[in-house]
């Protein structure tokens, strides 16, 4: 091999190895881990209701306001209305996302007991009379307000917000929408 063959093996060697010394004493990175809230609004209906903007067209979008009412009053719930699932497990240190594929406004709250949340006709229709006192509060970041077809940033597992151990995280607009969250 010539000099400037093998001065530019050894260079690659170095730069390869450097890199895998510097990938391996920087760790494996958090995950995100996704938190998907889901609703089925018909735009045309509940902007009738409440005014333009409520609902936007969203991934779904077929329920009118008459059966989401009547569905809530019969059941006290809306099953389109949820997050995407009622349980999660989330190791410490990784990032959450909350990703809304819905076409209303939801908030990801964590709360020491579930509770109603700050619509009034909400709480009476699902049974759920006594507001989440962390219902009450401005958003923050453990009240986090998450608009149509929007993701946000949410708490990071093993944080103050979301310590390690069981949390519980309920939507104030829609208070049977209630998730658990295990960080391990």
């Amino acid at each position: 091999m010539r000099p400037f063959h093998i001065a530019l093996v050894v260079l690659a060697a170095l730069v390869l190895s450097g890199g895998l010394l510097l990938s391996a004493s920087a760790g494996t990175p958090p995950d995100t881990d996704t938190i998907r809230i889901w609703d089925n609004c018909d735009p045309p209906t509940f902007n009738a209701t409440f005014g333009a903007g409520t609902c936007l067209p969203g991934e779904h979008g077929t329920e009118k306001f008459s059966i989401f009412i009547g569905e809530v009053a019969a059941d006290r719930i809306a099953g389109a209305w949820r997050f995407g699932s009622q349980a999660y497990t989330i190791a410490s240190g990784d990032s959450t996302a909350l990703d809304n594929h819905g076409g209303e406004v939801h908030t990801f709250t964590t709360v020491a007991k579930f509770g109603g949340g700050f619509v009034p006709v909400l709480n009476q229709l699902s049974g759920n009379p006594v507001p989440a006192p962390e219902c009450l509060k401005s958003p923050s970041a453990s009240n986090i307000f998450v608009e149509a077809g929007t993701v946000e940033i949410g708490p990071t597992a093993g944080s103050s917000i979301l310590p390690v151990g069981k949390t519980r995280a309920q939507c104030c607009v829609h208070p049977w929408m209630r998730t658990v969250i295990t960080v391990k």
